[in-house]
């Protein structure tokens, strides 16, 4: 009777402890497309996951489903949006970032920012908040997932994006980026808004993925990505790659991750990585997912390079997921090169 009783003190004492370490996760979506990432993920993470909606558009974050919504430029804009102009966004989120910043988990680990780039409250308003968390919550990691407008959405979105991105870039600790132009690209002969939802989707993946690599649902004696791990490889690292695959075997779905690339992104001398394996016990092969780890290794001379495995029978197949980290791109290097500067 007294061993059981201890057991359970022991029991509650570990859950008590994981509580504590379990990392603390904020998505904040600005924007229109912020808002639309949100509302699709709305109630399907973890605990310690939080989202957030923040717009100067007050009819499009009403429609928004959220954890938190924050209206940006309440008095200046009074609720009507930022007109397409990012200073517009950019004074809306200066004028309400205390908001933005109380809506945020006290003691964050991980703020995942998205925002579409060439409009005004997205493109404005990310940037400021990414320096504000720089500057009063030093210990989050900072990662920002953003998209680029297609050539055709017209010249100024296109330099709109070109100085957010830029500015997104030296805020931020991480900086994925995802170009519609080259969604087009992968999805030829299909309209325009199946293009959208190819880069939405990519999106939903890549974030999902971050989420599950700090995750507690791995159990005992298998791999965990500690925030340590994740935190060496992220902080102050520019430009960053996130694939997810899928396939009946390790290297099918690993390839399928490489190729999960909306930047064309070189992963060669890359800072770090994280490879996250799932799926059943039987498939989950070691001397697969060493061959896939000596890859990033030796083929890419990724120098620090973490893993983790979850098995599971939530799917029919293989998923790996990967994040690589300071990584180079001649497309975002000649879309930002345009500004001339």
């Amino acid at each position: 009777m007294e061993m059981a009783i201890r057991g359970r003190m022991v029991d509650r004492g570990l859950e008590s402890v994981e509580k504590a370490t379990e990392a603390r996760i904020n998505i904040v979506g600005i924007g229109g497309c912020g808002n639309n990432i949100i509302s699709a993920f709305y109630k399907k993470f973890p605990k310690n996951v939080k989202t957030i909606a923040v717009n100067t558009d007050s009819a499009v974050l009403k429609k928004t489903d959220a954890d938190e919504k924050v209206l940006i430029g309440k008095y200046t804009h009074k609720g009507r949006g930022a007109q397409g102009v990012p200073d517009l966004g950019r004074e809306a989120m200066e004028e309400d970032i205390e908001s933005v910043l109380r809506a945020l988990d006290e003691n964050v680990d991980v703020v995942i920012g998205i925002a579409g780039m060439g409009g005004g409250t997205g493109s404005g308003g990310l940037p400021v908040l990414m320096r504000e968390i720089g500057l009063r919550k030093r210990d989050a990691i900072k990662i920002s997932v953003v998209t680029l407008p297609m050539r055709e959405e017209g010249e100024e979105r296109r330099r709109n994006a070109q100085f957010s991105l830029r500015e997104t870039l030296e805020v931020s600790d991480v900086t994925v980026v995802n170009a519609n132009d080259l969604a087009m690209e992968k999805a030829k002969g299909v309209d325009l808004n199946y293009a959208f939802s190819m880069v939405n989707r990519k999106i939903e993946r890549s974030i999902y993925a971050l989420v599950k690599m700090q995750s507690t649902e791995t159990g005992p004696g298998y791999v965990n990505v500690d925030l340590s791990n994740f935190a060496r490889i992220s902080y102050q690292s520019g430009l960053g790659f996130i694939g997810v695959g899928r396939g009946r075997y390790i290297f099918e779905a690993f390839d399928d991750a490489l190729q999960d690339d909306y930047a064309k992104c070189d992963l060669t001398e890359a800072k770090g990585a994280i490879i996250y394996f799932e799926g059943k016990s039987v498939d989950l092969r070691v001397d697969q997912m060493r061959e896939a780890t000596d890859i990033l290794s030796r083929r890419y001379r990724i120098p620090t390079v973490f893993m983790g495995v979850r098995p599971t029978f939530e799917y029919p197949d293989v998923r790996v997921n990967l994040l690589v980290t300071q990584v180079r791109s001649h497309y975002v290097d000649d879309f930002l090169a345009e500004l001339g500067l």
